[in-house]
């Protein structure tokens, strides 16, 4: 037995909690504050350290820009890219701050302090308060929420609205009053404008819904919780579809970027990670809006016809599935690999790269929780506790919606960490009966779950070709570019060139660097021709024109030239 569940009978539903204690409460209230200074001394370090505070590049700035753009104009002219839940809650911030980086991000603080205490809650209606209380320690601890949470990204929202969509879940399930299902359907109507995955935990509650009370209320009382669930659902999703009707003619549901993100995912390049195929230009992809752009053009050339955003969505979607029907034994291949992936400890960035940016912050220098040791611990909590899967088939569901979006897509560790507070739990759960084991002297089952637990951990560590961090060291540079610390940028792009020598912005932009110090001509002149030179042998007329243009003017009069 773990803390209060037990197998002695099956439940549907978790057993009624009991009353925390005044002491409960106040290690809550301190579990709350902790994770929020936390958050606060990183944010400080930030602030003080790196360039992307005020110069957010990539998914952080497409989200402060559009956040100002709906000041201007609150629906909008194109259907969503992107779910817009998380970019609307900075515009409604802004209206109160202004456009102000520093208050978002405290925002993003006050929401990872309060994600800890929804672990507990959540941890709470199934276990004991030891688990409960590690189980939010572990979130508050987690390296990658502290560290997201320093950016402007969705997961930082995404994250505490999935637990409140499993906890509302729990509710209804043990209360199945109309009402309690209503609400669980609205707060997973809410967060699937922020991302839409989560619909797939739909269908998974009604059927379970549907079986597991079967015994206990009546088929059309069971058909009248059904519809309040997915009148809820329809209140918060419907008015975003109705949105992108009206505005631009295109019934997308939330999002149009499902299909380009399963292509991604599924092509015979694929590598069960984040990885932009080769018939894109990168030069021509590297952020939201431009890939938007490229998948769509494609689409439309090879369709031969303009096409709604929707349309272009559901021919990628086509594309992909080509790729599963004509190669199915590489698709397995391919799906094996993103098991893996989405197990193991490394931690795959596409945005900004956590080993440069502790370089900044000493509190990502700390001996944090990383999922190196959390995915063991919850695997292994995750078998502890299969006996009582009735009672916590909620929390199942939901590690299941995100694992199938990861085998449906790619892995990514911003996609991945909504679902770490849900890990947590069963993390804390198997610690705690490991040291109850151990006190009891229970040898036979502490020996056996230790043996699993070093199994667990050689699987969850089993080894992927190192990533790259040539991208990031190029976000990285723009920005030192950006501020005029030319030493750095050159630094930096140096390292982005030796990590991807075939990149052409980096050596586009390096050039630029050069030309802006106005002392290295010969560097800018060097450089621009390897840019000539890579943009011949890859087709990029563009960039050949403008270095062409650039090695014409520094030849011709030694003077230095900034074209961006």
């Amino acid at each position: 037995m773990i803390g209060r569940m037990s197998a002695d009978a099956p439940r549907t539903g978790p057993p009624k909690a009991p009353e925390s204690t005044q002491g409960e409460r106040l290690a809550v209230a301190g579990l709350f504050v902790s994770a929020f200074l936390l958050r606060l001394m990183h944010l400080q370090q930030i602030r003080a350290h790196d360039p992307f505070f005020g110069l957010p590049s990539v998914d952080p700035r497409l989200y402060h820009e559009w956040a100002q753009a709906i000041g201007g104009n609150f629906l909008g002219f194109t259907p969503f890219f992107m779910a817009p839940l998380y970019p609307y809650t900075l515009a409604l911030l802004y209206a109160v701050t202004g456009p102000d980086l520093l208050a978002a991000r405290l925002l993003n603080c006050l929401l990872g302090a309060l994600t800890c205490v929804l672990v507990w809650r959540l941890a709470r209606e199934f276990f004991d308060r030891r688990v409960a209380l590690l189980a939010g320690a572990l979130t508050a601890l987690y390296s990658m929420l502290i560290f997201y949470e320093g950016s402007l990204l969705a997961e930082n929202l995404i994250a505490p609205l999935t637990l409140c969509v499993v906890l509302t879940s729990v509710r209804a399930l043990g209360e199945p009053r109309v009402s309690r299902w209503l609400l669980a359907g609205a707060v997973l109507g809410l967060a699937a404008t922020a991302r839409q995955n989560v619909l797939l935990y739909a269908p998974l509650m009604l059927g379970w819904m549907a079986w597991s009370l079967r015994d206990r209320v009546a088929p059309m009382r069971r058909l009248g919780l059904a519809a309040g669930y997915a009148l809820g659902l329809a209140l918060l999703v419907l008015p975003v579809t109705l949105r992108n009707l009206v505005v631009t003619g295109d019934a997308a549901l939330i999002a149009t970027s499902g299909g380009s993100n399963f292509y991604a995912g599924n092509n015979p390049e694929a590598n069960g990670a984040y990885r932009i195929p080769s018939r894109f230009p990168r030069a021509q992809s590297d952020d939201a809006i431009e890939q938007a752009a490229i998948y769509h053009a494609t689409a439309e050339r090879e369709q031969g016809r303009p096409l709604r955003a929707s349309e272009a969505s559901a021919y990628w979607f086509g594309q992909g599935l080509a790729f599963i029907r004509n190669d199915p034994s590489a698709w397995l291949r391919l799906e094996w690999r993103k098991l893996r992936r989405f197990w193991n400890a490394d931690e795959i960035w596409n945005n900004r790269s956590y080993e440069l940016t502790r370089e900044f912050s000493w509190l990502l220098r700390l001996p944090l929780v990383s999922f190196g040791v959390l995915a063991p611990l919850a695997l292994l909590g995750l078998g502890l506790t299969v006996r009582d899967w009735r009672g916590l088939f909620p929390l199942h569901a939901m590690i299941a919606v995100y694992l199938a979006t990861a085998l449906a897509l790619f892995v990514l560790s911003r996609y991945r960490v909504p679902v770490v507070p849900l890990l947590a739990v069963f993390a804390a759960a198997a610690a705690v009966r490991l040291v109850e084991d151990a006190r009891a002297q229970k040898w036979r089952g502490l020996a056996a779950a230790l043996v699993a637990l070093a199994a667990l951990v050689a699987f969850t560590r089993l080894p992927f070709p190192e990533a790259s961090l040539g991208m990031a060291h190029y976000n990285l540079a723009n920005r030192y570019q950006a501020l005029g610390q030319w030493d750095r940028a050159i630094a930096h792009y140096g390292q982005a060139i030796a990590d991807d020598p075939d990149y052409i912005s980096s050596y586009n932009n390096l050039a630029v660097v050069f030309e802006e110090m106005g002392s290295h001509r010969d560097q800018a002149i060097a450089t621009w021709q390897r840019v000539l030179e890579l943009a011949n042998e890859q087709g990029l007329e563009r960039h050949a024109e403008r270095a062409r243009r650039h090695l014409i003017e520094l030849q011709a009069d030694g003077a230095g030239h900034s074209d961006r």
